[in-house]
């Protein structure tokens, strides 16, 4: 009879364990639950305008739509709502574009174009042994429309990421070239994968001259590749050229400074709860050399804080035109259906602990490129490196 009780005991205590874990586990469920419709309800008030367009648009637009390209262009939306310059929205094709460019390969014709120019693709220069060379196309050439899709009407992005895809794979351009008085002409191109030289190099007048395309992927081991077979061929001084270098990857600039500079701080980060991370040259080796760092507006970001630091050091004498001013750092996010975000999300300072946000760098000696000067090699074609060469030599 004890027995029996015993395991009624133990039935109703494991009854109540059971009802007692249901009621906690419902009432977490139920705040979680609550605090979620609590949430969507908020955004749902706040975003009833944008709820309230897509109503319009399914119940009375005339054409057709797309709930995938709405969702893509709610999102560019937003993005460019922030005010900042730098955040960007990826289409799925743009994105892959993006991370191939960080790569510094890609699968395309073998072309460097002007983003900047509207209503068609601006090619600057024809890449040697490329796809692009082999149909003849000319810098100064205008691509109007891809695989028949008007550039005009699509916009450069979308474009330029149609002309880019899979290696081995063809891509139809339509292309005008105003230097032969208009005119248009297709071509056929076959994608091949096509790697980017991210650091070029020469000798003039016992100068080593060293330009840096970007701070991407393998940049960093080019450049010291470069500066050591400069050093090595006994230089005299140097020219850094950074002049329409887009900036790149935070750790490849620091390898870079670390080679070149002493010890010391070189770049802090801080994030948006205030957490800051410095970054700092260890001083293992340095470049003690006379030189000056090429710049104009279109050196950005990474290429601003190298020319900054080396300025700041008392390593450089800055030559060219002032630069814009970038202050923040971005991370990449990719999202579900293969788009991506690009967005600021820390703040950055020189090694002196200046933010160039909106401030930029204003060179030392000044000097303004001729009309449809771009930089070279060639000191009678590139009066900014002339003008280097002669802070160093004196000539």
């Amino acid at each position: 009879m004890k027995k029996r009780v015993n395991l009624i005991t133990v039935a109703v205590l494991m009854a109540l364990t059971g009802l007692l874990t249901y009621v906690v586990t419902y009432s977490f469920v139920s705040d979680d639950f609550s605090d979620q419709l609590e949430i969507y309800g908020s955004h749902r008030s706040e975003l009833k305008t944008f709820f309230d367009t897509l109503d319009y648009i399914d119940n009375n637009f005339v054409g057709g739509t797309d709930r995938g390209t709405q969702a893509q262009g709610a999102a560019a939306g937003v993005v460019e709502s922030l005010g900042d310059p730098w955040s960007r929205y990826f289409t799925p094709a743009e994105f892959e574009v993006y991370l191939a460019n960080r790569k510094n390969s890609i699968a395309g014709i073998g072309i460097e174009t002007d983003p900047e120019q509207t209503g068609y693709i601006y090619i600057l220069r024809v890449i040697p042994g490329t796809g692009a060379e082999g149909a003849g196309l000319l810098p100064g050439d205008r691509i109007t429309h891809v695989d028949g899709a008007a550039v005009a009407e699509i916009g450069y992005d979308a474009a330029a990421a149609m002309i880019a895809g899979e290696e081995f794979t063809s891509v139809k351009l339509t292309v005008e070239r105003p230097s032969e008085g208009g005119g248009s002409f297709d071509a056929d191109i076959v994608r091949q994968v096509i790697y980017v030289d991210t650091v070029t190099s020469t000798i003039i007048d016992g100068v080593g001259i060293i330009r840096i395309k970007n701070f991407n992927e393998r940049s960093d081991a080019d450049f010291i590749e470069h500066l050591q077979n400069l050093l090595d061929a006994g230089v005299t001084a140097l020219v850094y050229d950074v002049r329409d270098n887009p900036g790149g990857e935070l750790d490849k600039l620091i390898k870079i400074l670390d080679r070149i500079l002493p010890e010391g701080e070189l770049v802090t980060l801080r994030d948006r709860s205030g957490q800051t991370e410095v970054y700092s040259s260890t001083a293992v080796e340095s470049v003690d050399l006379p030189s000056v760092t090429l710049i104009n507006k279109d050196s950005v970001s990474a290429a601003e804080l190298f020319a900054a630091d080396l300025k700041e050091f008392g390593w450089t004498t800055l030559v060219g035109e002032a630069t814009g001013g970038k202050g923040y750092a971005q991370d990449t996010f990719r999202l579900d259906d293969g788009s991506g975000l690009y967005l600021s999300t820390m703040e950055y300072f020189t090694s002196k602990g200046i933010s160039l946000d909106g401030i930029g760098l204003t060179p030392d000696r000044e000097v303004l490129p001729a009309e449809g000067e771009t930089p070279a090699f060639d000191p009678a074609a590139d009066r900014q490196l002339a003008a280097a060469l002669e802070v160093l030599t004196g000539r």
